[in-house]
C-alpha cells in the first residue's frame, strides 16, 4: 500500500538550519514525514487506544449506540476507494468500512474470518472459503462466491486497469495471469460449488494466501458494479459497515452511513466523515478547534501534542517506511556505488530525532522489524559513514555536473526531510539538487510513467503482515509498485523459492528473506529512510479512539463521551 498520508511542512529555512547544524557537528540530520506502519503497545482489539468506552454513548444490548453521531476524520484525497484500486492510506481508510472480503487480521496480525467463516486447503495449493450465509451488498444484492469471481477477475482484467492488480499474481491464482494478458476472460482457479463456497487453485504453494487475499482489491463485487465501473468508482456499491451517502466529492469530503443490514458487530458512529485537505496544518488546527475530530499530527507539533492532548494523542508503531527510490536503468544511478554512497552519506538519526523529535525510526533494512518473517539490520549501506560513501561515490564516477533533480509529492510535509538529504550529498560530495514536487495523486501518474531521471520520494505500508509483503511488491521484477525498475535474476528465484514453502516464518523462509535482503543491500535500487509511527489527535467529545498498526483508526468503534 502506497504511503500518501499528510504529514506538516516545516520552513525550509528552519529545515536547512537544522540539517547544516547536524551535518557540522556529531549529531544527526533532520526530516519531515510520511505514514508507514509500525509496531506499538497495543490495545486488546490490537490497536493503540485512548481509553475504553465509559457508561456515556454505550451501545445497546443489540451492539448499536443509544444515540446517534457523527464522527469526523482529516485526510488527503485519495487516487481510488473502489476496491479494485485501493493503492494508498487514505482509500484504505475509506475502503475498508465499504468492503469486507473473505478475510481480516486480529489483534495478532493473523488472518481470521470476515465474510468467510471457514477456510482449509489441500496442500495450501487448493483452498476452500465457506461463505457466511445471508451477506448482501449495500444495495441488497446477496454476496455470493460469484460475487468473489466477479472481483477477482475485473481486478485481473485490462479493461480495469487496477494498479494493484498484481496482488493477483502475489497470491499464485492459477489463471490470473491469463485474464490480465488478455488471453482469457474467466480466471481458471476460480470456482463456485454452490453460493456459499468459493474454491481458490494456486499455481503453487501459498500459505500466506489467507492473509493476502484481505487486502480490499479482494473483495467482493456486486453485478451493478459490474455493470456500471464509472459509477462504482464515485459511489462505490460495498458490503461493509458503512455506505456511501452519494457521491465522493473529489477535495472535499467522503460522506458515509452505518449500513443497518451489516453481517457483523454494527459499527458505532451513526454516520462518518472523510473531510479532505491539502494540509496537515489545517487539520490540525481544526481538531484544537473541536470542528474536526481526529488528524494526523504534524511534523512541527509532535512533542506539543503529546502536552496539549494528553491521552487523546496517540501514537503506534506501523508497518511501513519512507524511502528514495533511484532509476536504475539511466544513468548515472544505473552505477550501484553511486546508489551505495547516497545512501550512506545520510544521517538518518539526526533526520528522526531534529525533524521528528525521535518519534520515527533509522531505517535499517527494506522492511520494519515490526515485520513477521524477517531479520533487522540487514543494510548495511543505510550505516552513516561520510567516508567510504567519498570513497565510493569517488570510485563510481559521480554525478556528471554536480546537480542532481529529486522529485517528491509536495504540500504532504516532505520537502524537510528531502532538503535535510540534499544538504547531506552537498556536504559529502558538493552536489547541488533541484528539487521537483508534485500533489500526491499527479505525482503517482509522473512516477509511474517511468520517465523520472533522478532520485523519487515513495513510501510504503503493509497490504498484509510480512518481511515478503514490502520485498515482493517493491522489487519482484515486473511488479507495478516496482518503480525503480529493479530486476535482479537471484532475488526473483529467492521469492520464487519462498513462496513455494509451506511455512513462511520457518529458518529456511527466514533464511530466504535475508538472502533477498542481503543482494538489495547490495544493490540499493532504493535508500530506505525511516521506519514511521502513526500519531493522532482527537477531540475530547469521543472516546475508545483506536490506531491500529496498520495505520488506520477503527472509526466503526468509536464511542461518545
Amino acid at each position: 500500500m502506497k504511503s500518501s498520508k499528510i504529514a506538516s511542512l516545516l520552513a525550509l529555512l528552519f529545515a536547512f538550519a537544522l540539517v547544516a547544524a547536524a551535518c557540522g557537528s556529531d549529531d544527526p540530520v533532520a526530516t519531515s514525514d510520511d505514514s508507514v506502519e509500525t509496531d506499538g503497545t497495543a490495545a486488546d482489539d490490537g490497536a493503540a487506544t485512548d481509553d475504553t468506552a465509559t457508561d456515556d454513548g454505550a451501545a445497546t444490548d443489540d451492539g448499536a449506540m443509544s444515540e446517534d453521531f457523527t464522527v469526523s476524520q482529516g485526510i488527503v484525497e485519495p487516487a481510488f476507494i473502489d476496491s479494485f484500486n485501493v493503492q494508498d492510506s487514505e482509500g484504505f481508510e475509506v475502503g475498508r468500512l465499504l468492503y469486507d472480503g473473505l478475510t481480516d487480521f486480529d489483534s495478532d496480525l493473523k488472518a481470521i474470518p470476515a465474510v468467510a467463516e471457514s477456510w482449509d486447503h489441500v496442500d495450501f495449493t487448493v483452498w476452500t472459503f465457506n461463505l457466511k450465509p445471508g451477506t448482501t451488498f449495500h444495495n441488497g444484492e446477496a454476496v455470493t462466491a460469484q460475487s468473489f469471481i466477479n472481483a477477482f477477475t475485473y481486478l485481473a482484467s485490462p479493461d480495469a486497469a487496477s494498479d494493484v492488480s498484481y496482488y493477483g499474481d502475489v497470491a499464485g491464482i492459477e489463471g490470473f495471469g491469463d485474464v490480465a494478458s488478455g488471453d482469457a476472460t474467466e480466471i481458471s482457479g476460480l470456482s463456485a460449488t454452490d453460493d456459499n463456497t468459493l474454491v481458490i487453485t494456486l499455481s503453487g504453494p501459498n500459505a500466506l494466501l489467507p492473509s493476502i487475499i484481505a487486502h480490499p482489491a479482494f473483495s467482493p463485487r456486486s453485478e451493478a458494479s459490474m455493470a456500471d465501473p464509472v459509477t462504482s468508482l464515485e459511489t462505490p456499491i460495498g458490503n461493509g459497515p458503512y455506505q456511501m451517502v452519494g457521491s465522493w466529492e473529489h477535495n472535499v469530503s467522503i460522506s458515509l452511513e452505518r449500513f443497518e443490514d451489516y453481517y457483523g458487530t454494527p459499527g458505532n458512529p451513526t454516520a462518518i466523515d472523510f473531510r479532505i485537505f491539502d494540509s496537515l496544518d489545517t487539520m490540525y488546527l481544526e481538531v484544537q478547534a473541536g470542528t474536526l475530530d481526529i488528524t494526523d499530527v504534524p511534523a512541527e507539533q509532535i512533542e506539543a501534542a503529546a502536552a496539549e492532548f494528553g491521552d487523546r494523542n496517540i501514537e503506534v508503531s506501523i508497518g511501513a517506511y519512507n524511502y528514495l527510490g533511484f532509476p536504475v536503468g539511466t544513468a548515472p544511478f544505473d552505477n550501484a556505488e553511486l546508489r551505495q554512497a547516497l545512501s550512506m552519506a545520510i544521517d538518518r538519526e539526526a533526520i528522526t530525532e531534529q525533524i521528528f523529535a525521535g518519534t520515527r525510526d533509522p531505517a535499517d533494512g527494506f522492511y520494519p522489524g515490526l515485520a513477521p518473517g524477517g531479520s533487522a539490520g540487514l543494510c548495511t549501506n543505510c550505516v552513516y559513514d561520510v567516508e567510504a560513501a567519498k570513497a565510493l561515490f569517488e570510485s563510481s564516477g559521480g554525478i556528471p555536473g554536480d546537480k542532481v533533480t529529486v522529485y517528491f509529492n509536495s504540500g504532504s510535509g516532505h520537502e524537510d526531510w528531502i532538503q535535510a538529504v540534499a544538504n547531506n550529498w552537498n556536504q559529502a560530495f558538493g552536489i547541488e539538487a533541484e528539487f521537483i514536487g508534485q500533489e500526491f495523486a499527479p505525482y503517482l501518474d509522473f512516477v509511474q510513467g517511468g520517465e523520472i531521471d533522478g532520485p523519487f520520494r515513495l513510501g510504503w505500508g503493509w497490504d498484509y503482515p510480512h518481511a515478503v509483503g514490502f520485498l515482493e511488491p517493491l522489487f519482484k521484477t515486473g511488479s507495478t509498485d516496482n518503480l525503480s525498475g529493479f530486476s535482479n535474476a537471484d532475488f526473483d528465484a529467492a521469492l520464487a523459492e519462498f513462496r513455494a514453502l509451506e511455512d513462511p516464518v520457518s529458518a529456511e523462509a527466514e533464511a530466504l528473506i535475508i538472502q533477498m535482503s542481503e543482494i538489495l543491500n547490495e544493490e540499493m535500487p532504493v535508500m530506505p529512510m525511516f521506519f514511521s509511527r502513526g500519531q493522532i489527535v482527537h477531540t475530547d467529545r469521543i472516546t475508545n479512539v483506536n490506531l491500529t498498526a496498520f495505520d488506520y483508526v477503527e472509526m466503526e468503534k468509536i464511542t461518545l463521551k
